[in-house]
């Protein structure tokens, strides 16, 4: 088992509460519109492009593209929680 602890800096730590404050409120949001009105407003709020970039960490560059398909298995809410929930502490 794999166990990671982060420390964060103040301002770290003050990003991070105020992003989750914002997808608690948006989860919220989303949980009282129908199937129809939650598919509706990801479409209106996807990137409008695939979800790629490359980042230049200590002289090596990192290349990271995101593919979906729609015969997954899990969801993206699923496995997004469970990666979340993967046994980290913060």
């Amino acid at each position: 088992m794999n166990i990671f602890q982060i420390e964060l800096t103040e301002q770290e730590a003050k990003i991070y509460d105020e992003v989750m404050e914002r997808i608690d409120e948006t989860a919220a949001f989303l949980a009282g519109l129908s199937h129809e009105e939650r598919l509706d407003w990801l479409r209106e709020h996807q990137h409008s492009r695939p979800i790629s970039f490359a980042r230049e960490i200590g002289g090596a560059v990192y290349t990271v593209n995101a593919h979906f398909t729609k015969a997954a298995a899990e969801t993206a809410e699923g496995k997004v929680s469970r990666i979340l929930n993967r046994n980290i502490t913060l």
